[in-house]
């Protein structure tokens, strides 16, 4: 069986420089030999993705202020405690990982309830004003409407790309089943808003070539499937 390798992008320069090393190592010690090259690491492909996405809501800025606005203030925290009677802080976004965000953003929802307290105490000034750009950021998404609902979004698509995540960072020779894998979390995502019987017989060759944008594909907007948590908060609303 010839090998391969996949070439992490952590620090594109320097990881294919260090492959180019490789081969030459490999070629000289096997005869010419080569590895075969399969390309850059698609897992962060699929993390660009993801934050693309979530970006046209800047929830990346909102998760990364909850964490910023308490951390390393203990005055701050200290006022935030003594308001909510919670010890319960936000944790940090990990910038590059965004699918594996899903401890943040369920920490955002859990806590979030208190944060618009603490918000809310600071605009009525009755605690002091931290006038920083996390300060103003948290100050913006108190007053969406949607913000919970997008949190829960966030959660709903963050659980559907776990499994393959946690199948495919793994140093055991698993590619010859990514090409199933991803048609299977591919049509799991395209389910919640393109018709079923659109999808039913699709090859992986098909599903990858499908216009999304045409609306005659789509299901209407009151059957797309934004997941149970945000459905929920929009019942209440």
């Amino acid at each position: 069986m010839r090998n391969m390798i996949s070439v992490s992008m952590d620090g594109r320069n320097v990881n294919w420089k260090l492959f180019e090393h490789l081969q030459q190592e490999h070629a000289e010690a096997f005869g010419g030999s080569q590895l075969i090259v399969v390309g850059s690491c698609g897992l962060h492909t699929l993390h660009n993705a993801f934050k693309g996405g979530f970006s046209v809501w800047q929830l990346d800025k909102v998760l990364q202020a909850l964490h910023t606005v308490f951390h390393n203030t203990p005055a701050r925290r200290e006022d935030f405690t003594t308001l909510t009677k919670s010890s319960v802080f936000p944790l940090p976004l990990c910038g590059h990982r965004w699918i594996e965000n899903l401890p943040v953003v369920n920490r955002a929802i859990e806590i979030w309830p208190h944060i618009e307290m603490y918000v809310d105490a600071v605009t009525q000034k009755k605690l002091p004003n931290p006038r920083t750009s996390s300060f103003d950021c948290l100050a913006v998404a108190r007053n969406d409407p949607l913000i919970m609902a997008k949190f829960h979004f966030f959660m709903a698509l963050s659980r559907t790309f776990t499994p393959f995540l946690t199948k495919y960072q793994t140093d055991e020779p698993v590619l010859p089943f990514i090409s199933q894998d991803l048609t299977v979390l591919i049509k799991s995502l395209l389910k919640r808003f393109i018709k079923s019987e659109v999808l039913h017989h699709i090859t992986p060759l098909q599903l990858v070539k499908l216009d999304t944008s045409d609306m005659a594909a789509r299901v209407q907007l009151k059957n797309v499937d934004i997941g149970l948590g945000a459905e929920a908060v929009l019942k209440v609303m």
